[in-house]
C-alpha cells in the first residue's frame, strides 16, 4: 500500500458536460480597452499565480486540515471539460471583467460540477422580492443556482462589480492609444520618420485626387515594417524632407511615455514592476511578497469566501495557501528551514516537500530543543520548588558549577 495515498486528490468522477445553454463565452477583453501589452501581462501574471495557489479544507473547533473531501474533487475538475488551472485562470480573467459567475450543476442535493457563465453576457438585478437574480441570455438564475464573485471595482449591492477597464478607463485608453500610436508609426512611417514629399516642381497643377493616389502608392511601396530598409529613389522635381524632430528624439519620447503608462497600469493592478520586467537588481523576495499581498490576496480572498459557501460552514472552512508564491533565494530558504525544523515548526519531510523533494524515512518526526519548557503556572511552580529544594540542600542555583540535573550532591 502506498503510504502517501491518503494525500492523493482524485478527479471528480461525477463531473458533467456543459449544459447546452452555456456557450464558450466572449473574449474577456471588450473592445480596445485593456488590449495593450502591459494590461494583458498584469492580468496574465495575476491569473496564473492565482490558479497555481494551493488550498486547504479544514475542520473547525479545533482547526484541523482535512485530507479528503468532495470539494477537493470538485475543484480539481470543476466539470467534464475544464481542469483546475484553466477554470481558475479564466475565472480570474472574468473577475477583472466585472465579476465571476459559476453555475452549479446539482444532483441529489449535491454540487457535482461548476460552469462559468461568461461575464460579458451575464448581468445582476434585483427581483421584486429584493433578492439578487442573475440574467444570462434571457435565463434567470437564483443565488441557489449561481456562485457569484463580484469584482471589487465600482461595486454596488444592487448591480455588483464593474470591469476594471470601466472604473479606470482613462488610464487604459491612454495605454491603448500609445500602443496604437506605435503601431501606426511603424505602419505609416519611413524608417520611423515622418516624411514630407515635395512634388510641386514636378507636377505644379496636381489635383487632390492625384495627391491621394500618389500618397497611397508611396505608402504601399515604402511604409510599414515589411518595407523597412527599402531604398528610396529621388527623381527630378521631387524632394524629400523629415517633418519635426529627429526619429531618435521621437523614439526616446515615446519610450518615456510608455514607461510612465506601464507604471500607471501596473499600479492599478497592484503588480510590482519587477514582476513584469525582471532585472539583476530586482529583489525577488520583496517583489513577490508585495505581489502576493497587493495583487493576489485581495482577489483570492473573495474567491475563498465564495468557495466556503459550498461547504457546511458550521463544520468546515476553506483557505488558500500563499506560501508557494513567496520566492526567496536558496540560501535564505535553507536558513529558514533550519530554524523552523530546529524549533518544531516544520518536520524534515515538510521542508523537503516545499522544495519539491521526495520524503525520507523518519522525516515526519518533529524536533524541539530539550531545554524548552511550556510557560504555564504548573511548570513555573515546579521550577521554583526545585530551586527552593536546591537552596535548602546547600546548593547555589545561580552558580554554574553547581548546576546539574536531578538535584542532590554530585561531588565525589
Amino acid at each position: 500500500m502506498n503510504p502517501f495515498a491518503i494525500f492523493t486528490r482524485k478527479k471528480n468522477k461525477d463531473a458533467s458536460a456543459s449544459p447546452s445553454f452555456i456557450s464558450d463565452g466572449m473574449p474577456f477583453i471588450a473592445g480596445n480597452k485593456g488590449a495593450d501589452g502591459t494590461t494583458f501581462a498584469c492580468r496574465d501574471r495575476i491569473a496564473t499565480e492565482f490558479a497555481l495557489l494551493n488550498y486547504n479544507i479544514f475542520k473547525l473547533n479545533p482547526k484541523e486540515n482535512v485530507k479528503r473531501h468532495a470539494l477537493y474533487d470538485l475543484l480539481e475538475q470543476p466539470n467534464e471539460e475544464d481542469n483546475h488551472f484553466n477554470f481558475f485562470y479564466q475565472s480570474a480573467m472574468d473577475y477583472f471583467n466585472g465579476g465571476c459567475f459559476w453555475y452549479k450543476a446539482i444532483r441529489e442535493g449535491r454540487v457535482i460540477s461548476l460552469f462559468r457563465l461568461p461575464a460579458a453576457e451575464t448581468s445582476v438585478r434585483r427581483s421584486s422580492s429584493g433578492r439578487r437574480e442573475f440574467i444570462y441570455r434571457d435565463r434567470v438564475f437564483t443565488p441557489e443556482q449561481v456562485v457569484y464573485i463580484p469584482s471589487r471595482f465600482g461595486y454596488t449591492t444592487d448591480y455588483g462589480g464593474r470591469s476594471l477597464e470601466k472604473v479606470a478607463g482613462r488610464v487604459f485608453d491612454t495605454a491603448g492609444s500609445l500602443d496604437e500610436y506605435t503601431r501606426q508609426s511603424f505602419q505609416n512611417g519611413i524608417n520611423g520618420k515622418r516624411i514630407v514629399v515635395d512634388i510641386s516642381r514636378l507636377m505644379p497643377e496636381i489635383t487632390d485626387e492625384q495627391i491621394k493616389e500618389l500618397k497611397d502608392s508611396f505608402q504601399a511601396e515604402y511604409s510599414g515594417p515589411e518595407n523597412a530598409g527599402r531604398p528610396l529613389f529621388q527623381k527630378n522635381g521631387v524632394s524629400y524632407s523629415e517633418l519635426g524632430s529627429s526619429a531618435d528624439n521621437k523614439a526616446a519620447e515615446l519610450s518615456e511615455n510608455r514607461k510612465i503608462q506601464e507604471h500607471e497600469v501596473a499600479k492599478i493592478f497592484g503588480v510590482p514592476e519587477g514582476i513584469l520586467t525582471v532585472s539583476k537588481d530586482t529583489n525577488i523576495e520583496n517583489t513577490f511578497t508585495l505581489f502576493a499581498e497587493f495583487a493576489i490576496r485581495p482577489l483570492a480572498t473573495q474567491f475563498q469566501e465564495a468557495i466556503s459557501s459550498l461547504l457546511d460552514q458550521e463544520r468546515y472552512g476553506f483557505e488558500f495557501d500563499y506560501k508557494g508564491i513567496m520566492k526567496t533565494a536558496l540560501a535564505q530558504r535553507v536558513d529558514s528551514y533550519q530554524k523552523q525544523i530546529a524549533t518544531g515548526i516544520l518536520s524534515v519531510n515538510e521542508a523537503r516537500a516545499k522544495e519539491g523533494m521526495c520524503p525520507v524515512e523518519a522525516g515526519d518526526n518533529v524536533f524541539i530543543p530539550v531545554n524548552y519548557m511550556p510557560l504555564n503556572d504548573e511548570t513555573i511552580n515546579a521550577y521554583m520548588a526545585k530551586q527552593k529544594n536546591e537552596i535548602a540542600n546547600g546548593s547555589n542555583p545561580t552558580d554554574p558549577d553547581s548546576q546539574h540535573f536531578g538535584g542532590g550532591d554530585d561531588k565525589q
